[in-house]
């Protein structure tokens, strides 16, 4: 009896990333870059938090968050076109929108310390992320939320 082998092609990704080029759309990814100090306070050096705790320009905290966006394309599937995932105990909830992008260092960082994401104008948050790949991890998907308190 013969031995069958699975032989992918050496270009895989760059089929996929060709793909994804074609269907893709672009999303929004908004990253915490840093914090700017507050100009109305002063810094307590023992707990990092502002010496004012009612100040109105930081609300206590003394670091005030910034964000920049990172725009990519991705393949976007939305889950009120795809089929729900039916168990015997109901539907598993698998968020609102799976996002795919191509992986790279600056992508997985960006993921990792997103915020949150636009997708087709909509403002959603991530629930989790896998990286994915045939003969090495060329791709993420994003599953995001609309509603950041599940």
């Amino acid at each position: 009896m013969a031995e069958f082998g699975i032989t992918w092609p050496s270009n895989t990704a760059t089929i996929i990333d060709r793909m994804r080029f074609v269907i893709g759309r672009d999303i929004i990814i908004h990253v915490n870059v840093s914090g700017i100090a507050c100009t109305l306070c002063g810094l307590d050096p023992v707990t990092n938090l502002s010496t004012d705790p009612f100040c109105a320009g930081c609300e206590g905290n003394y670091w005030i968050a910034t964000t920049s966006a990172w725009v990519c394309s991705g393949h976007i599937r939305w889950r009120k076109t795809d089929q729900p995932l039916w168990t015997a105990g109901g539907i598993i909830d698998e968020g609102d929108c799976k996002v795919t992008i191509s992986s790279s260092g600056s992508a997985l960082y960006n993921v990792v310390n997103s915020d949150h994401f636009t997708v087709d104008g909509i403002d959603l948050y991530m629930k989790n992320y896998y990286q994915k790949g045939v003969q090495a991890i060329n791709r993420i998907t994003i599953v995001l939320l609309e509603d950041p308190d599940l």
